[in-house]
């Protein structure tokens, strides 16, 4: 027979000797309450931690043009609920951040942890505004249906007079683009840019829309130039989804201090996409190259080209279409005038081209309510010299890092004054199926928060601009940890620290909410141990991947390095390391690449166990030895004269493995944890040989009731 003493403690040199078989001896005297080992054949619980939730989400009420991204949470993750100042605790960390379909709807069965019992779905999609809402799980099924109330936006930029207006290009219709304004609205002589010129045409004087130079699509010879309904919506989507709109959200790190460049001559047009503001802006653009690079303010030579950046979608309010400046998917032709530092008017904008030479730099720049300041409501909100409708007409956007303005005395209403007037737009690539990338220009108005979604533009034609920052969509992690009891089948100390595996399961989200790529991380930890054992994984891929990079990071080390994993072709098994204990905190890596985006319920699957090659003195050969959780069949490899021995109860021919009689597994994985949890329990030198249930006193009722109570047991220890 096996010498299961040999076996377990083999491995077991100097000081550890004693130690390891002190504490990983066959006995029953770590029971600190025997009466709770009921004795029964096998116990039928499958120590799970998980459950299956058929999880339907619904935001179809809203336009919103494509996939909506949103999070679930097994806790209440926002604060300061239902007031201006509401936002997500980035500190709670979500057990799936996903996407609906095209038409905003999710229905997929989820496997997600079982303490969560009611889920929170939060999402800040621009076109949807920041929601938060619950859903108990019944059943195994939870739903949520958002519906578009109609909520109305407090209205702090004026409106102008209904009527149809007239055509003009004169800056006087306008307050001020270069100078500060008082508390009367009246331009001071403050003077702070050049006021912008107007050569490109003619804006109407009710709503500021441009009347003569928006592109006409039909007219468009040059492809490219203007975009189509399909991609501004595209463009539209992922700007809603990576630009969150919560008062609480900080979308600095999309900032770029780098103007885009024009890596070739070429033809540039800037294409509406969406305003997610109260305030209704004034838009111009400049443009140098490095021996023309602006030093100060006065530098900028800026151009018109949006009076009123509003597009009213955040407005539903009576007489909001007399507010609307923009509409999505106007474009305008951006022109290059050779000759625009020149004082005289006559010749500044002369000999007009529509190419820009390579190397041009294009910068934007904002007027905060340029427009909204207008109107004679305007006068009517101001009741004092700190009123915030007065301070905010005092601040200049630009996307060149020093040419940003905002007044000094901004008051405590704005929190991100901005005093050395740091760039204020986010530049980043979309890129289409066609692998065409595309610039996306993001503003940021005012001073109140660093949410980079106020105004939202597109630039054009593809593959033009250098500077952009490629940002993906989105990811999303979800975590758990696999423990094993290495005695088996021998009756164990169930400290569950014998091999402790912490697993993240990273998913990167393509345009369209589908996975381009999945990271598979498995780091290893354990207590104090007396046998080696090496450590495995099924990996079941749904879908074939177009590549699997196999990588390692040893302990201590920052870089990962690409390895070769031995693999087991016929049942797919990935033999990671044959010896735990020498590679404690190794982290195995599974880079899963996909050429065709996949949806949620076609990523990978993991199946992690202990394995060993062990001697059988009687029979004198080795022998595959393997613990896997309880229920999972062992690899073919596996010798089946292992089971039902000692403490096993497994039974092969009914499908039964690795189980036992008692409230203690071999084995089994702990949903939504990660490994730091268990640092000062089970993973603690002085907590060697001790049953979990020391540590986690709701395990026995978790077990005892097979899993209907306290299935939150191991996030909460000594409770």
């Amino acid at each position: 027979m096996i010498n299961y003493s040999k076996f377990l403690f083999s491995a077991c040199v100097g000081s550890c000797v004693l130690f390891a078989v002190t504490s990983c001896k066959d006995t029953d005297e770590f029971f600190t309450d025997k009466s709770k080992e009921t004795p029964v054949e096998s116990n039928s619980f499958d120590f799970s931690t998980t459950q299956t939730v058929d999880l339907f989400v619904d935001y179809s009420d809203f336009e919103t043009l494509g996939p909506v991204r949103f999070a679930i949470y097994a806790t209440n993750p926002v604060v300061n609920e239902h007031t201006d100042d509401a936002y997500v605790d980035e500190t709670i960390k979500p057990l799936l951040e996903t996407y609906t379909d095209e038409n905003g709807k999710f229905d997929q069965a989820l496997t997600l942890p079982a303490y969560a019992k009611v889920l929170h779905i939060v999402t800040g999609n621009l076109a949807i505004g920041f929601d938060h809402s619950t859903a108990e799980v019944v059943n195994h099924e939870a739903k949520v249906v958002v519906k578009n109330d109609g909520s109305t936006m407090e209205v702090y930029a004026s409106r102008r007079a209904p009527g149809p207006g007239e055509s003009t290009n004169e800056l006087g219709k306008l307050k001020s683009t270069g100078y500060e304004v008082n508390t009367s609205g009246i331009t001071t002589a403050t003077q702070v840019y050049k006021e912008w010129g107007t050569p490109l045409g003619h804006w109407n004087t009710a709503t500021g829309r441009p009347v003569d130079y928006l592109m006409d699509a039909t007219a468009v010879t040059t492809p490219g130039l203007v975009l189509t309904q399909q991609k501004v919506d595209a463009m539209y989507n992922k700007a809603c989804n990576i630009l969150p709109n919560n008062s609480g959200i900080d979308n600095s790190h999309y900032r770029t201090s780098a103007d885009i460049t024009l890596k070739d001559e070429s033809e540039v047009t800037i294409t509406a996409l969406g305003s997610f503001t109260c305030w209704n802006s004034s838009l111009g653009y400049y443009y140098y190259n490095e021996s023309t690079k602006p030093t100060n303010r006065m530098d900028l030579n800026v151009i018109m080209l949006f009076p009123n950046t509003q597009d009213g979608k955040r407005y539903t309010n009576g007489d909001y279409q007399n507010n609307i400046g923009t509409v999505r998917g106007d474009a305008i032709h951006l022109m290059y005038y050779p000759h625009i530092n020149e004082s005289d008017a006559n010749v500044r904008y002369s000999e007009a081209s529509t190419k820009f030479p390579k190397g041009t730099k294009i910068g934007f720049l904002m007027r905060t309510n340029g427009w909204g300041m207008m109107g004679k409501e305007y006068a009517t909100k101001q009741t004092s010299s700190s009123s915030p409708y007065n301070k905010a007409m005092n601040i200049w956007a630009s996307s060149t890092e020093g040419m940003s303005y905002a007044n000094a005395n901004l008051g405590s209403s704005f929190k991100k004054p901005n005093p050395n007037g740091d760039a204020r737009t986010a530049l980043f690539a979309y890129t289409d199926n066609n692998d065409s990338r595309y610039c996306i220009l993001s503003f940021e108005d005012a001073c109140d928060d660093n949410d980079y979604n106020d105004l939202i533009f597109a630039l054009n034609p593809a593959k033009v601009f250098l500077g952009l920052n490629d940002v993906e969509e989105g990811k999303s992690t979800t975590s758990g940890v696999y423990a094993f009891e290495d005695l088996w089948p021998n009756r164990g100390d169930y400290d569950m620290n014998d091999v402790m595996v912490d697993y993240k399961h990273e998913l990167t989200y393509a345009n369209q909410g589908k996975v381009q790529k999945e990271v598979i991380r498995l780091k290893t930890f354990q207590n104090v141990v007396g046998k080696v054992s090496g450590l495995a994984v099924r990996l079941n891929t749904k879908t074939t991947p177009s590549s699997i990079v196999m990588k390692k990071m040893a302990k201590g080390q920052t870089t990962e390095q690409t390895v070769t994993f031995t693999k087991d072709d016929k049942e797919n098994y990935y033999y990671l390391t044959d010896n735990i204990t020498a590679e404690l905190n190794t982290t195995y890596i599974f880079e899963l690449n996909y050429n065709t985006a996949i949806a949620l319920s076609k990523t990978a699957e993991i199946e992690p166990f202990i394995w060993a090659d062990v001697y059988d003195e009687e029979e004198d050969k080795t022998k595959r030895w393997e613990v896997h959780l309880p229920g999972i069949a062992p690899t073919k490899k596996m010798d089946r004269s292992f089971f039902g021995t000692v403490d096993d109860r497994s039974n092969p021919s009914e499908g039964k493995w690795y189980v036992r009689s008692g409230l203690y597994p071999f084995g089994f994985y702990l949903a939504g944890a990660s490994a730091d949890m268990f640092e000062e329990t089970i993973l603690a030198r002085p907590n060697e040989g001790k049953p979990i249930s020391n540590f986690y006193p709701k395990f026995i009722d978790w077990a005892t009731s097979k899993g209907e109570k306290n299935a939150d047991w191991y996030l909460d220890p000594q409770n």
